[in-house]
């Protein structure tokens, strides 16, 4: 798409912000007013429409993209976000343990259990762990905890969670990021500590890598989008 308007703004409306292009505010792709909840969120998406040049680059957007869903998806969708999340709970990464080699075995311990232990101390939540990947059905109790947290996260800050949750393949290194535990590297290397393993022990593959910025770079737009929903 060609760039289509001169000038970039912003202005406050009601509790909310608005960015305008010309004049008119813009909107999602489903034609919803986009309302942004803080002024420093509201001048990082007018940053992203300045800095385009001719042609428009969806992908140089990640703030816009991420407002965008936040309102046509995660709002009017929420309660099928949850329980997906809830889901996801029910398979996290951490809670499947190698049995061997032993080098693996305790760097797992040595990265995944302090996360465990936190939300045991502090959200009283204990999943279940084992070894391989047979299914570990985990105590209904437990996840039903999980969806009462997820439940008191607001639409943009929730927008930002899915996306360090889905990214660390995991809701424990997920909300301990979200709630400032961890580092994003720390996040990072957490969430990806078994294909880290693979490429120090095998090496690097090119795809791979590549794959692997774009989920980086993701998990960073997360942490930054959430920063600026306060």
């Amino acid at each position: 798409m060609k760039r289509f308007y001169k000038d970039v703004s912003v202005l406050k409306q009601g509790k909310m912000y608005v960015v305008l292009l010309d004049g008119k505010t813009i909107k999602t792709p489903q034609k919803s007013l986009c309302l942004l909840p803080t002024r420093a969120m509201a001048d990082a998406v007018a940053k992203e429409w300045e800095d385009q040049d001719k042609d428009i680059d969806p992908v140089s957007m990640p703030i816009t993209k991420m407002i965008n869903t936040a309102i046509d998806r995660v709002a009017v969708r929420r309660s099928e976000i949850t329980t997906e999340l809830v889901n996801f709970a029910g398979s996290d990464q951490i809670c499947y343990r190698a049995d061997n080699p032993q080098e693996l075995v305790e760097l797992q311990n040595k990265i995944w259990n302090p996360l465990s232990r936190r939300m045991l101390e502090i959200h009283n939540i204990e999943l279940k762990f084992t070894t391989g990947i047979v299914f570990q059905e985990q105590d209904p109790k437990h996840l039903l905890k999980i969806r009462k947290l997820i439940e008191d996260i607001e639409d943009y800050a929730l927008m930002a969670f899915y996306g360090m949750a889905t990214v660390c393949g995991s809701i424990t290194i997920g909300l301990n990021l979200f709630e400032g535990h961890i580092s994003t590297d720390e996040a990072w290397e957490a969430g990806h500590l078994d294909e880290n393993f693979q490429v120090l022990k095998w090496g690097r593959d090119q795809d791979a890598d590549d794959r692997r910025a774009n989920l980086k770079d993701e998990l960073e737009n997360s942490v930054r989008f959430l920063s600026l929903c306060k």
